[in-house]
């Protein structure tokens, strides 16, 4: 069955990984032997999963929940402009499956090579140090995480440990006011926040915090890549902390956008951060 396509809408860019395209909201229908919601829904494709407008049931799929994806596309005859393209987009959970079709060649090859990844990134645990290299106190994806790992950040630049680690001036660890960025510290946190190699827990939101606690305004590229991190944490923090340090919300995106995937508490806690 052809359904009709909604409109496009650039918030809802796909533009993570090595993806970037304009692909956005389908209509949706649910279809096969799984359950389904009748009538047509529209979905949008985000970093972070997929919203899917089911009417009375709204849905918000995480990475994790999406089972498979798949994606056909051609081009169909017409009679004044020629052949043009048209994809259909089959997604399905542990429970439905939703079907439609666009008017558009739909890119999403790289998205379903990689969704197994971007699962597993997002399902992390959060470290509260630098390194990630145990699991120790990491902070479960599952549990609202953003006050305690802001207190971690905030704690451990209060410690000799941090001065040393990140050669900070003598007093930027006794008083807030006095944090500055030095090129050591700029050094050690852009290798933690460029670097992706598996780790036990990821410790590239707690860069983030911690960049912008110093004022590392040299990062701003690091963290507007992270933006669109699979890992919500991970790219709600890494959005605050580059309009902590003046980078434009049009290059950060806004906290809304990701909103969906955190929890209420967390959403709260990092809007106020990012106001400094």
């Amino acid at each position: 069955m052809t359904l009709a396509m909604h409109g496009l809408d650039a918030r809802h860019a796909l533009a993570f990984g090595a993806i970037a395209s304009a692909i956005s909201a389908f209509a949706l229908r649910g279809k096969g032997g799984k359950r389904s919601t009748p009538g047509a829904t529209s979905m949008a494709i985000v970093p972070w999963g997929m919203l899917v407008d089911a009417g009375d049931a709204p849905r918000i799929l995480r990475w994790a929940a999406v089972r498979k994806i798949d994606v056909a596309t051609w081009r169909a005859p017409t009679l004044f402009v020629g052949a043009t393209p048209s994809s259909r987009v089959i997604v399905e959970t542990d429970h439905d499956r939703f079907e439609g079709e666009a008017d558009f060649d739909a890119p999403l090859e790289r998205l379903v090579a990689y969704l197994p990844f971007y699962a597993t990134e997002q399902a992390m645990p959060l470290a509260r140090d630098l390194e990630g290299d145990t699991l120790g106190d990491a902070l479960e994806p599952s549990e609202p995480s953003c006050e305690a790992l802001l207190a971690s950040a905030s704690d451990w630049l209060a410690t000799s440990n941090a001065a040393a680690r990140l050669e900070l001036p003598p007093a930027g660890y006794r008083m807030a006011s006095a944090r500055s960025a030095t090129p050591v510290a700029v050094e050690a946190l852009r290798g933690v926040l460029r670097d992706r190699t598996p780790r036990p827990a990821d410790p590239r939101a707690f860069a983030a915090i911690v960049a912008a606690e110093i004022h590392a305004s040299e990062l701003a590229p690091e963290l507007v890549a992270l933006t669109q991190c699979p890992h919500p944490i991970v790219a709600a923090v890494a959005k605050q902390a580059a309009r902590r340090l003046g980078v434009s919300c049009t290059k950060t995106g806004s906290l809304d956008e990701v909103a969906p995937f955190l929890f209420e508490r967390d959403r709260m806690r990092l809007e106020a951060w990012g106001r400094g």
